[in-house]
C-alpha cells in the first residue's frame, strides 16, 4: 500500500511540473441574470406601465397590455397591475368568482374568514359574484425590481393558497 501511495504521490507531482496541455478546453458562457446589477432596481420616475412593460420582458414574465393597466400571468394565476403615479403605489389585483346558487351570507364569511387569516392579501366583496383580492406596494423613491416580481408572484400564491384553503362552504366557482 505504502509503494501504492509513493507511486501515486510521484505521479502527482511530475504532472504538476509538466507542462499544461495544449489544447485548450472551450469557454462557456453562462446566460446572464436577469437581475444585472445595472438593471436591479427601478427609479421612482421608471415606475410606469412602459417601465414595467420593460421589466417583464427582461425577466420573462408574460403579461397583457390592458387600458391602463397590465395583466400578468403567473403560473398560479393572472393579476392585474397598475401604477398609481400621483400616490406612488403599484396596485396588485385579481378576482375570484363565486358559485352562482352559493349563499350571500357564506360569500361574506369567507372574506371575512380570509382577512383574518392572512397578512398579505385583502379581500372584499364588491359585487354579487366576485370576491376580490388586492395588495398595494408603495414605491416612493423606487424599488428593487426583484421584490415587484417576486410580490406579484406571492400576491397571486396568497390568495390563491387562502381561497383553496379557507372556501369549506366551497363557494368558488
Amino acid at each position: 500500500m505504502i509503494k501504492f501511495l509513493s507511486r501515486f504521490k510521484n505521479q502527482l507531482t511530475s504532472a504538476a511540473e509538466s507542462d499544461p496541455p495544449t489544447v485548450l478546453a472551450p469557454s462557456l458562457q453562462m446566460p446572464g441574470s436577469p437581475w444585472a446589477a445595472d438593471g436591479d432596481f427601478l427609479l421612482e420616475e421608471q415606475v410606469t406601465v412602459s417601465g414595467l412593460m420593460a421589466l417583464f420582458r427582461r425577466v420573462l414574465l408574460a403579461f397583457e397590455l390592458d387600458d391602463d393597466s397590465l395583466v400578468v400571468e403567473t403560473e398560479s394565476g393572472r393579476v392585474r397591475v397598475m401604477v398609481d403615479e400621483a400616490r406612488k403605489l403599484i396596485a396588485l389585483r385579481t378576482i375570484f368568482r363565486f358559485r352562482e346558487r352559493s349563499d350571500p351570507a357564506a360569500r361574506l364569511v369567507l372574506a371575512n374568514r380570509l382577512n383574518a387569516g392572512l397578512i398579505l392579501v385583502r379581500f372584499s366583496v364588491v359585487d354579487e359574484d366576485v370576491l376580490y383580492a388586492d395588495y398595494n406596494l408603495i414605491f416612493e423613491r423606487g424599488l428593487p425590481a426583484y421584490q415587484l416580481v417576486t410580490t406579484i408572484r406571492r400576491f397571486i400564491n396568497v390568495a390563491r393558497g387562502g381561497v383553496t384553503e379557507f372556501d369549506t362552504e366551497d363557494v368558488i366557482g
